[in-house]
């Protein structure tokens, strides 16, 4: 019987083999041992290459090869930036498209969203947590990129609305040439807090972290889900509170921790952390789309993904679940965006969101 095939466009992935690949094969072979598959699945890998360090058409031509190769779904086109720029062809190819992405202009009938956190969302809980601290004065460094700027104006509407006064605004590139004398005009300002808003290099490249200690500046801190790239090592995050997808309380963790390190002898990559459960998650619900498609095509998969309701979710907290329908293609439902902390150099779970009225 001919296989059918999944394509995988994008950074996430480390190739066949590699850690995240692992992840999927673990879920597809979890399903097949379940019935939910009664024909082999054939994966077919390809590097994404997009933005912000690559192109637009590197993005393009990756979903489009994906689809030429015979992909029924594709997971990828992992950032909001690079989902923006594949999501109209999917609808035009007629094949869905799975996105970590977190902005709302991934758009259309194949575009399907299991967000590595979300532009609104995340202003939202940043803003609950400085209520809740009685942080009611801030100084925000803000980063131009696309979900960058629709962080911003998320989250000065819910400081608007927390009466939440935002002191100063730094407006930086991904590449700043100077953070530090960046850092030194929100410091000036005596603000309670120090909020950054955007998609995470400043982060990731360890600039944040060096231009903190250049200042020997150690304000309360707190960032979007730019948190999740801890990925590139927690000490570059040190003493920062971020949205986080990780809570060790939520039961289905601690089995697919136990699952994989029977299977592979070794531990997911990075662990412990939300990417790889936010990576098993994205393979189990490629394999509800398939299970429920009424034909095996990529409207049949469209039509299974939009069937899925109270799909039980390892990502987020522990009543996360995981369900679509037609034209309401955001899938995380619940808990599953929350809080985390990275103290001395280890992720911490800070907490889920509580109102703070």
């Amino acid at each position: 019987m001919e296989p059918i095939k999944i394509g995988w466009l994008g950074s996430a992935l480390d190739g066949p083999g590699g850690g995240y690949d692992k992840i999927h094969r673990l879920a597809f072979d979890e399903a097949t041992e379940a019935g939910l598959l009664d024909r082999p699945v054939e994966f077919v890998l390809h590097g994404e290459h997009g933005l912000p360090h690559g192109s637009a058409k590197n993005a393009t031509d990756g979903f489009r090869y994906l689809v030429d190769q015979g992909c029924l779904a594709v997971a990828g086109a992992y950032s909001s930036d690079n989902a923006i720029t594949v999501g109209p062809l999917a609808n035009e190819l007629q094949v869905s498209l799975i996105s970590w992405c977190g902005t709302e202009r991934l758009q259309g009938e194949y575009c399907f969203r299991l967000g590595n956190g979300d532009c609104g969302g995340d202003a939202a809980l940043v803003v609950a947590w400085l209520k809740r601290q009685g942080h009611s004065r801030v100084a925000v460094l803000s980063e131009i990129a696309p979900n960058g700027e629709e962080y911003f104006r998320y989250f000065r509407q819910e400081c608007r609305r927390s009466d939440i006064s935002i002191a100063a605004v730094e407006t930086v590139s991904q590449s700043p040439t100077d953070l530090a004398t960046n850092l030194t005009s929100l410091r000036a300002v005596n603000a309670d807090a120090l909020v950054y808003m955007g998609y995470g290099m400043l982060a990731a490249k360890g600039l944040l972290r060096r231009a903190l200690d250049d200042l020997d500046w150690d304000p309360p801190r707190i960032m979007s889900t730019a948190f999740m790239w801890y990925l590139a090592g927690f000490d570059y995050f040190e003493g920062w509170v971020g949205i986080d997808q990780f809570d060790p309380s939520n039961p289905l963790v601690q089995g697919f921790h136990e699952r994989f390190v029977a299977r592979y002898g070794e531990d997911p990559p990075m662990w412990p952390n939300a990417i790889p459960i936010l990576a098993y998650d994205t393979a189990r619900v490629l394999v509800e789309g398939l299970f429920r498609a009424p034909i095996l095509s990529g409207p049949g998969v469209k039509a299974g993904l939009e069937s899925i309701r109270f799909m039980a979710s390892t990502t987020g907290g522990p009543r996360t679940h995981i369900a679509c329908s037609p034209y309401e293609h955001g899938m995380f439902r619940g808990d599953w965006l929350l809080y985390g902390r990275v103290r001395n150099g280890a992720l911490e779970f800070e907490g889920l969101f509580e109102p703070a009225e």
